[in-house]
């Protein structure tokens, strides 16, 4: 068996071991003092040597015989006493001890004092009252030393669901840091991204702006070249517009007015030329012989009825049936050309009305 130093055990384990030595040793003392005292003759003589006679004394010493209600009965005395010694040490706490392995070993040895002598009733009764109080003793000893039994199996599931319910809060926890981590980085970058949005957004808007006016600049410079296109083809027909057109670009107080009677006309207040839209609704620039025909009557009417005040240039006076005059129907014919190749470009060098 390993020793234990002293210095290695617990305060309350060192306590224990002191006071159950110093307890054994009293009992034992008292025990062995009362035995002592019983067993020994010339002990017992000097308690009574004052009130005894010679001759009383000597017949004592003759008779040496104890009196029979003295004894006890020796086989049950015997069992008594180690019945009472195993009890005692049935109560002893069993840790490893060498202290209380002593104590054992002293208790087997009262054990084999008490069953080697023979004690009166009231050595018995002093013996037996001692071992009352070491039995009460071990049994204090043995509730401050036993501890719990554990429950193995049970103790086995106790860990494993606090292993469980720890693995469980740490998950919790992890995704709490991982949901805490997320939330952070989002509040983190969304002014950011908030500003990358409004800057985008910005930058959309003014892409978006530039984009019309850039498709203005480019409807306003298809403008400015068609109409230059168109005043460059103007020019290269100005002559026969000068011949032919007379009678239309020429400022003047009379306007068609119907959209199918060419000698319907209105007076205004202003001499301006005829307007482009006019002659369109009149059907005067139709490719029909019908648009020529309203064509040379609002044109060439010099009757009172029309009175037509603009000057003719080379564009033929109205007469009836003239019209199937070659000369005459290929002038008109002329005229009718220049008004839709070119109005809109007569009207944007206010040639014509619009």
């Amino acid at each position: 068996m390993s020793q234990v130093s002293p210095y290695a055990r617990s305060a309350a384990e060192r306590r224990q071991n002191r006071y159950a030595t110093t307890l054994f040793v009293a009992v034992a003392g008292a025990i062995f003092f009362a035995a002592l005292w019983l067993t020994n003759p010339g002990l017992r003589s000097w308690a009574f040597v004052a009130n005894e006679t010679p001759n009383e004394t000597l017949g004592e010493a003759t008779n040496a015989q104890p009196a029979p209600e003295a004894r006890v009965n020796e086989d049950n005395n015997g069992a008594d006493w180690a019945a009472q010694i195993a009890a005692i040490e049935r109560q002893l706490p069993d840790p490893d001890s060498t202290d209380f392995v002593d104590l054992k070993i002293r208790l087997q040895s009262l054990r084999r004092i008490l069953e080697a002598e023979r004690f009166t009733l009231e050595a018995a009764a002093s013996i037996q009252h001692s071992l009352d109080e070491l039995h009460q003793q071990a049994v204090t000893l043995s509730a401050q030393s036993i501890r719990p039994k554990v429950n193995a199996e049970g103790f086995s599931e106790g860990v494993a669901s606090a292993a469980q319910s720890m693995q469980l809060a740490e998950q919790e926890l992890l995704r709490q840091t991982r949901e805490n981590a997320e939330r952070q980085a989002r509040e983190r970058k969304e002014p950011t991204l908030r500003d990358v949005r409004l800057a985008l957004r910005d930058n959309q808007d003014e892409a978006a702006g530039l984009r019309r006016q850039i498709a203005q600049l480019q409807r306003e410079q298809s403008e400015v070249d068609a109409k230059a296109d168109r005043a460059a083809a103007l020019q290269r027909d100005m002559v026969d517009v000068k011949r032919y057109l007379q009678p239309f670009t020429a400022p003047g107080y009379l306007q068609p007015k119907s959209d199918r009677n060419a000698w319907d006309t209105e007076r205004t207040v202003d001499a301006k030329p005829v307007s482009l839209a006019r002659l369109k609704r009149l059907g005067a620039l139709d490719d029909t012989m019908e648009g020529l025909e309203r064509l040379y009557i609002f044109g060439g009417g010099k009757n009172p009825v029309l009175n037509n005040s603009r000057p003719l240039g080379s564009f033929p006076q109205y007469w009836a049936q003239h019209l199937s005059k070659p000369e005459v129907q290929r002038a008109v014919k002329r005229a009718q050309q220049l008004l839709r190749d070119h109005g809109q470009a007569l009207v944007e060098e206010q040639l014509l009305s619009p």
